[in-house]
């Protein structure tokens, strides 16, 4: 392990760990218990590998595809490049996993709060096992591409805090026997596919910056990206915390 690889997972384990711990300790009326917070963090694990191989087999060996990516106007060919890469493969088997173990645990989940809890987790465990796999040499350029990308460090907590949020909702809906719960799964699912392709678009997959005739394009989509999903995330972790209380009270379970 490089030395830029083993700092990157510190501050990860370290920023994520703690805001996750965080929201742990303040559900009411008392937190989860630690085998249903850390079980789905391993499962956040397993996802990277999952979703890294069919990102690999839907794109990067896909020579066809590539090629008429490659022939795209440079925007349209960053954002096909970010779904297919990264932004679908990688939130669809975050859903995927988020389902199974909302299923397997069902009588365990008592509120939507948990549903987001059960969300974070499953992003913590994602990120720390990508922060791995982007290990670069111990170069200057290297570490200091590393400390750029932590700005959004939480990134993937955030994205499936908003998928198991209305995951929840579409659950606590049920329960009270409201209208179909359709629309709340596909916000679900493809609200955070939608964020995540236009971040990885504006920033690592951009082509605009690679040609000269639309650099300060691209280097205009690159600032957007990096302050504009920090920004994203901080709204979505203050906003769960002054909502904690209503989504605690989203009761699933019969008291």
């Amino acid at each position: 392990m490089t030395l830029s690889t083993a700092l990157s997972l510190i501050i990860t384990v370290f920023v994520c760990g703690i805001l996750y711990y965080r929201m742990v300790k303040r559900e009411i009326p008392e937190p989860i218990g630690w085998i249903q917070a850390l079980v789905p963090i391993a499962l956040g694990m397993a996802t990277m590998e999952i979703s890294g191989f069919i990102g690999v087999k839907l794109f990067f060996a896909n020579t066809a595809l590539r090629t008429a990516v490659d022939q795209m106007p440079s925007l349209m060919g960053s954002l096909v490049s970010a779904f297919m890469a990264a932004g679908m493969p990688e939130e669809v088997i975050k859903f995927i996993a988020i389902i199974l173990f909302a299923t397997i645990f069902k009588p365990r989940l008592k509120n939507v709060y948990e549903y987001i809890l059960l969300g974070a987790a499953v992003g913590f465990g994602f990120t720390i096992m990508e922060e791995m796999a982007y290990s670069g040499d111990d170069t200057w350029m290297e570490i200091i591409y590393m400390l750029l990308r932590k700005v959004s460090v939480p990134a993937h907590m955030a994205f499936n805090m908003l998928m198991g949020e209305f995951i929840g909702i579409a659950r606590y809906r049920k329960v009270l026997k409201k209208e179909s719960s359709v629309s709340y799964y596909i916000i679900a699912l493809f609200a955070p596919i939608i964020i995540h392709t236009i971040y990885d678009a504006f920033t690592a997959l951009n082509k605009l910056i690679v040609n000269p005739d639309s650099f300060v394009s691209g280097i205009i989509l690159v600032l957007v990206g990096y302050i504009g999903l920090p920004v994203w995330i901080i709204y979505m972790l203050i906003r769960c915390k002054k909502k904690t209380g209503d989504f605690c009270s989203m009761i699933l379970l019969p008291e």
